[in-house]
């Protein structure tokens, strides 16, 4: 069964997955579970109300090209490991995607381990993580055609982030990190940047063609 958690206390019954899946600190992993979830969404695969496989939307407005759009960044995918190669995964990310489509979210973004285990989905590299903050948020708004809006939670968490980082607490990246992309809602997308792609292809080939910044996000 595919469902949406939504409630707190749901959400916090993906801890054990995301432990067995990932080696983040612990005091990173404490943060996620106490501030990121807050307002994130979960996709998960049950079995006998168990979770044996999920992803997490942590939600963002990102300025694409002067238009302010809604939008997730993709993160702890990961299936049990007693149930991989089983379909869970892509049942998971079959629900996302019809989800994100009905609610018109123009694009999603996410930063793979492999960029293959993604590829096959529709998500192509779109731009490097970047790893050297430009601190000076007006540089970023001259500069770049596509970044994240730094309200009151980005800088707020960014902040949480920081102070776990300079204490070897942060989010574990993998050695050359990058962003991969997917078109979520092609009209979306369409009607954001005034243009008309007839697929999908086209409209993630021109956005790779963009100035893009992505930095910091978990």
């Amino acid at each position: 069964m595919i469902i949406e958690y939504q409630e707190y206390s749901d959400k916090l019954k993906t801890r054990p997955l995301y432990e067995e899946a990932f080696d983040d600190p612990r005091e990173f992993v404490d943060y996620y579970y106490e501030d990121k979830i807050l307002d994130n969404r979960m996709i998960v695969s049950l079995e006998n109300d168990e979770v044996v496989s999920m992803l997490h939307l942590n939600p963002y407005k990102i300025n694409l090209c002067g238009t302010i759009v809604p939008t997730y960044y993709v993160v702890a995918v990961a299936t049990r490991k007693d149930r991989h190669h089983q379909g869970h995964m892509s049942k998971v990310f079959d629900k996302t995607f019809e989800i994100l489509k009905n609610e018109n979210i123009p694009f999603v973004f996410l930063l793979p381990v492999d960029e293959s285990i993604y590829s096959w989905m529709g998500f192509e590299t779109i731009c490097d993580f970047t790893v050297d903050r430009i601190p000076d948020y007006q540089t970023i708004m001259d500069k770049f055609d596509v970044y994240c809006i730094r309200d009151e939670a980005y800088t707020r968490r960014m902040s949480k982030e920081d102070a776990l980082r300079e204490m070897d607490n942060g989010e574990v990246l993998p050695d050359n990190p990058v962003i991969m992309g997917k078109i979520t809602s092609l009209q979306a997308f369409d009607k954001a940047v005034g243009k008309e792609f007839v697929y999908e292809k086209e409209a993630i080939k021109w956005l790779k063609s963009k100035r893009i910044y992505i930095c910091e996000e978990v």
